[in-house]
């Protein structure tokens, strides 16, 4: 049976597609929201294979309170920690991550901790050169992505080769940096994956690592 719930978590708005303990938990990427098509996409996909999804909105982004400028990692890792708790406590829920760029590096952060069953990232750098803002900036310089992704397992790399924001070798370095089982995809797509026809390969090639690992 599915089921479809919007919360509120302390500011935090989203949509929970519920019809198992198995869940993809979508992060949006910097400047994104939760309605990008890619995670809609990828909910119907998530939930033809019997495995739950959830989109939200980090704070200070699309329905959630909070100002843009308080994205910075640590408080988008914060956001998410509460997004996990609450599915984890309500639906006793095994997870997946799957973070497109900003929010690949989101992803990166908090699947260290080893909780995570399984993830995939897309268009994802392991820095970012451009400042956003002096506070983004100077909280980014804490985290090193490179060595975080050497206590991450079962992640997929998709990258675009047409990518015009983050450059293939990024992708490559984090790839070389994860343990295994792990797996590569380039795929002919810019930097959101505006092609409909291979954003919808690479998100079948992301449901299909789910269903294996989750």
């Amino acid at each position: 049976m599915r089921t479809y719930e919007k919360f509120d978590l302390n500011g935090l708005h989203g949509i929970i597609r519920h019809v198992s303990n198995k869940f993809i938990v979508c992060c949006h990427g910097l400047f994104s929201n939760k309605n990008s098509k890619k995670y809609i996409e990828i909910e119907e996909m998530a939930l033809e294979k019997g495995i739950s999804c959830i989109r939200f909105d980090f704070r200070g982004c699309g329905e959630s309170k909070g100002e843009f400028a308080e994205s910075t990692l640590t408080n988008r890792i914060k956001d998410l920690d509460i997004v996990i708790k609450y599915i984890s406590r309500k639906f006793n829920a095994r997870y997946a991550l799957f973070g497109s760029s900003f929010g690949g590096m989101v992803s990166i952060a908090y699947g260290k901790q080893g909780k995570t069953r399984a993830m995939a990232i897309m268009s994802t750098p392991y820095k970012i050169d451009t400042m956003l803002n002096k506070n983004f900036t100077e909280d980014l310089e804490k985290y090193d992505i490179l060595k975080m992704a050497e206590s991450c397992s079962h992640v997929l790399v998709i990258h675009g080769i047409n990518d015009e924001l983050v450059p293939c070798e990024h992708a490559l370095k984090i790839y070389e940096k994860i343990k295994p089982p792990k797996k590569i995809l380039f795929v002919d797509n810019d930097h959101s994956f505006s092609d409909a026809k291979e954003r919808k390969r690479a998100l079948e090639e992301v449901v299909r690592w789910f269903e294996k690992w989750l």
